[in-house]
């Protein structure tokens, strides 16, 4: 049955900026729909106009209808109560210091008597496991408690629909998918309609009812994610959004015949199944035609010996040595850190949230000082920082004017720093904000404004770029040519440190990285070895194929397979 309809619906903010032109959708009660695209598409602006109270500014046509009801009709009250919004970052949704004081600031709003307030938060709090965290300031929680509390905070409320803005992309992975299996039961079981917005599609495929792949303010896609997988598989732009298991059951069959159709695999455990029965058909008939260089490759692979760690002959330009580091002497968070940075070495940071990886990289760039140990570098060594909150690296009213003041600042203080116009005209272009130069940062998206921040730091032409959470809200596409930019400046000297939950990301580009726990740098290694040996803690590649064809833990490594 219909619960939401964009009906014609057109709208464009207020710059003549048009996202959306005549669109036409249909979600029906206790839908799971998942709305992929390029960061920037309108997939943000589409859900909020689904809530009055955050509306965008702007023009707007048609009608969206909700229950049948006119959705700019609909009361504050019903509005407040029936749709709940739930940002990408956790830190933009709290307004209270404790967990049960923000739970129950909503219920304060509405007017909902004491004892029933008590009553919902005994109830919520028993549900989700909350007992412990009630009376905890929320600046102490995990990055997946925090979501959680948000979460709660919507739920006390009942509502029939909620709207998830990238709600993992702060989420380490075993964070994220914990969240996403709570939005499943809340679907499955409570018949609760979902709207979400995701890049990190591996752990949603799965349980969602449909796909709208959205490109340029135009729906190209709109279908079960088993049918969108078939019709999208070969389109240059959209087989980019789709799960690993898809991607890896499309390429087998690129190269190998099978005697009948197989099923798309969605889950882990579907892709599983089906490579399991690939290889047991590529291997057991010989009358394949690809029968023999399967048997090749593989016994190939398998006599090939593991990568290790490489050794890097090139001087270190940075060390640090036993740092230690707490925000009061009861809770230390770095502990015993040691290691060098060389010059062109990508390290990515990895680990659980919480563990200290931020603050990590925030004692590198000396905006906190350790308590113990010392961090070292020459004088001449320049670095540039972004951090995981872009916004905070914004001063002015334009894109335009943060670039030009960056440059003109840099200039004025090292004459040796000059980006000159063309340089400066490249990175404009190929980070794709060109567009957005007239635009106020904080109406721009939360890609977009990713891409701002570490355009502004790479004017400054530093010698290492450290980086915190540099892929959160870029869409796959991007995510690529920001790697391959990446390894270029990496071959003119760049040297990059990368805080990140994106494990197929780091797999890809970076050449070393660490896994952090409990405040140490538990291990040091390549990626490759990191994420084969790893169990939990690793890619879907590596779980789908590690059986068959070892030492790939990325698509890229499965495609360079057939290539040699």
């Amino acid at each position: 049955m219909e619960l939401i309809r964009f009906n014609d619906f057109s709208f464009e903010y207020s710059d003549n900026e048009k996202i959306f032109s005549k669109l036409n959708l249909t979600v029906n009660r206790g839908d799971f729909v998942l709305f992929c695209g390029p960061s920037g598409c309108g997939k943000t602006t589409l859900l909020m106009n689904l809530k009055n109270e955050i509306k965008p500014i702007g023009n707007e046509e048609g009608i969206i209808y909700y229950d049948g009801e006119n959705i700019r009709q609909l009361s504050k009250e019903k509005s407040a109560r029936d749709i709940g919004f739930l940002f990408q970052n956790p830190e933009n949704q709290f307004v209270c210091d404790t967990v049960i004081q923000e739970i129950s600031f909503s219920l304060e709003n509405m007017g909902t008597p004491t004892e029933e307030i008590r009553t919902r938060i005994a109830e919520i709090s028993t549900f989700f496991s909350l007992d412990k965290l009630l009376y905890k300031k929320v600046d102490e929680l995990s990055g997946g408690q925090k979501q959680l509390v948000n979460l709660c905070s919507l739920l006390v409320l009942k509502p029939k629909v909620l709207l998830l803005d990238e709600p993992t992309s702060q989420l380490d992975p075993i964070a994220s998918y914990d969240f996403l299996s709570i939005l499943r039961r809340l679907n499955e079981e409570f018949s609760i309609t979902i709207l979400m917005t995701e890049h990190r599609i591996n752990n949603v495929f799965p349980f969602i009812d449909k796909a709208v792949f959205i490109e340029e303010g135009v729906i190209a896609y709109n279908n079960h994610p088993r049918e969108i997988c078939l019709e999208t598989c070969n389109n240059p732009i959209f087989s980019n959004y789709l799960p690993s298991t898809a991607l890896i059951h499309f390429l087998f069959k690129k190269y190998y015949s099978f005697s009948q159709d197989r099923i798309v695999p969605l889950s882990i455990r579907e892709g599983l199944n089906d490579m399991y029965e690939m290889n047991q058909e590529i291997l057991n008939n010989s009358k394949n035609t690809f029968y023999e260089e399967y048997k090749l490759l593989n016994e190939k692979i398998l006599n090939e010996k593991k990568s290790g760690t490489k050794i890097d002959k090139n001087k270190a330009i940075f060390k640090c040595e036993n740092l230690w580091f707490g925000y009061n002497t009861n809770q230390v968070i770095i502990k015993e850190v040691s290691f060098e940075i060389k010059e062109g070495e990508f390290i990515s940071i990895l680990g659980g949230n919480g563990t200290g990886k931020s603050t990590l990289l925030q004692l590198l760039v000396k905006i906190l000082k350790p308590i113990k140990g010392k961090v070292k570098h020459d004088k001449k060594i320049k670095l540039g920082y972004v951090h995981q909150n872009p916004m905070i690296h914004f001063r002015f009213e334009t894109v335009e004017e943060e670039l030009n003041t960056e440059a003109s600042e840099i200039n004025s203080k090292n004459k040796e720093i000059i980006m000159d116009k063309k340089e400066k005209k490249d990175l404009i272009e190929f980070f794709e904000i060109e567009n957005l130069l007239k635009k106020h940062p904080y109406d721009c998206s939360g890609g977009e404004q990713q891409k701002i921040a570490i355009v502004k730091s790479l004017l400054r032409k530093p010698d290492i770029l450290f980086l915190d959470e540099p892929t959160k809200g870029l869409d796959p596409i991007f995510k690529k040519n920001l790697g391959d930019k990446f390894q270029k400046l990496q071959k003119n000297g760049l040297s990059i440190v990368m805080v990140t939950h994106d494990i197929d990301f780091a797999a890809d580009y970076s050449s070393r990285s660490f896994l952090i726990f409990d405040g140490k740098i538990q291990v040091d290694t390549t990626p490759k070895d990191m994420f084969y040996n790893n169990n939990f803690y690793t890619t879907f590649v590596n779980r789908m194929v590690k059986n068959y064809i070892p030492n790939c833990v990325t698509l890229k490594d499965l495609k360079s397979v057939w290539k040699t």
